[in-house]
């Protein structure tokens, strides 16, 4: 198969509603994810732990980390920003780290990544 399939294909993996359409040079590294194998996506312990929550639930994180705000991200769900704090916060606890530290969002954004590839 062209590279340019496969390109477009990987890329096709990675989008969701926010956003719909992924540019496979946008990925970077990240690109990588689609490779890994699925058994070792399961087993870690931040992608098992989403696989507990609600969807709903993954609302709150995946808008967190698209936006690095949470007044942005309370914007985006038309929630009040507590609100979203709070969630951040009962989320955090499920997942054992915080959200909100500073490696918070680039853990969660991989494990939603992870875990939606698994998905896919």
């Amino acid at each position: 198969m062209p590279r340019s399939w496969l390109s477009a294909r990987t890329a096709l993996r990675f989008t969701t509603s926010r956003p719909p359409v992924v540019d496979y040079c946008s990925l970077g590294a990240v690109a990588l994810l689609a490779h890994a194998p699925g058994d070792a996506a399961r087993d870690n312990t931040d992608v098992a732990a989403l696989t507990s929550l609600a969807a709903d639930d993954l609302d709150t994180p995946d808008a967190y980390c698209a936006t690095g705000s949470v007044r942005r991200a309370a914007d985006l769900l038309h929630l009040h920003h507590s609100s979203v704090a709070r969630r951040l916060d009962q989320l955090g606890k499920t997942l054992c780290y915080s959200l909100v530290s500073p490696t918070g969002p680039a853990r969660a954004q991989l494990a939603l990544t992870a875990w939606r590839l698994l998905e896919a």
